[in-house]
């Protein structure tokens, strides 16, 4: 009797670490899998088009932040420049916090930093109604600068791999089916609960919205193209609904989608519907 009851337990031990051995190898194949995921493509230019990082460019990449960008978010980066007041007091977004994470504007999962190109689509492109676009910039220098940025928070983005948002399926018709569709989904994760049932940004949780710095963050009016502050093409949309928008009251959708990110494309096509995109 002892020695079957030791050999059970044997067993036991043998099938509970194989179970584990297993579990650990799925994670690490799916956190590989993860970090293989291709970026989502950004259109003003191409990734390799970019100068090398260290330190002269680093360097560099501070001399042209002194030039263009410290009246707003000031001398140590810290989003209190000369004119910060006079931009937004209020209501966020706020000049940004170099110095401190999380990023809004991403093409990552909710969470993980930033890659560099959403960096540089957001020096490129600027923040609709708050931040104007370095077009005027070369290529390099604003690639440049998104090498200085990175440098002043190291933690964030030394020797680590942030893990890019699943895209499934490109843009689809805007189809009377596609709409109606986009429009239950819309009710199904609650979007009108901010957002408003007509999009307007007047949802009845939109009056208590504050974002992690608990200022008043009030949500997009999505009648309005402008008010999309990560930008109002199907791939932006997408890239907000499924990344979210961290450090403020927008939530990542990665996880209600999951298994399901083609439906996005019909939730894309009703927001569109609501204002005259």
């Amino acid at each position: 009797m002892y020695i079957k009851k030791n050999t059970v337990w044997v067993l036991m031990a043998g099938v509970l670490s194989l179970f584990f051995s297993i579990q650990s190898q799925a994670v690490q194949d799916d956190k590989q899998a993860k970090v293989k995921r291709k970026p989502m493509p950004i259109d003003v230019t191409q990734y390799t088009k970019r100068p090398p990082e260290n330190k002269a460019t680093v360097a560099e990449g501070r001399r042209l932040y002194e030039n263009a960008c410290i009246f707003c978010h000031g001398a140590k980066a810290s989003g209190k420049g000369p004119v910060a007041y006079f931009l937004s007091r209020d209501t966020a977004p706020l000049p940004r916090d170099f110095t401190l994470g999380p990023y809004k504007f991403r093409s990552t999962e909710s969470g993980e930093p930033p890659l560099d190109e959403d960096l540089f689509r957001t020096i490129t492109k600027g923040i609709k109604g708050y931040m104007p676009g370095f077009t005027a910039l070369s290529v390099a220098d604003r690639w440049k600068l998104v090498y200085y940025i990175k440098s002043l928070i190291p933690e964030d983005f030394i020797d680590v791999e942030p893990v890019p948002i699943k895209v499934v399926g490109k843009p689809v018709p805007m189809t009377a089916m596609s709409v109606q569709r986009g429009y239950l989904l819309y009710q199904k994760a609650k979007c009108w609960e901010c957002h408003g049932g007509g999009g307007e940004g007047n949802g009845e949780k939109a009056p208590k919205l504050k974002d992690d710095w608990d200022i008043p963050a009030p949500p997009a009016n999505l009648t309005m193209p402008s008010s999309f502050k990560a930008g109002n093409r199907p791939e932006d949309l997408y890239r907000t609904i499924l990344s979210g928008l961290d450090g403020g009251p927008m939530p990542s959708f990665q996880d209600q989608f999951e298994g399901h990110e083609q439906d996005i494309w019909d939730l894309i096509n009703y927001i569109r519907s609501l204002s005259t995109l």
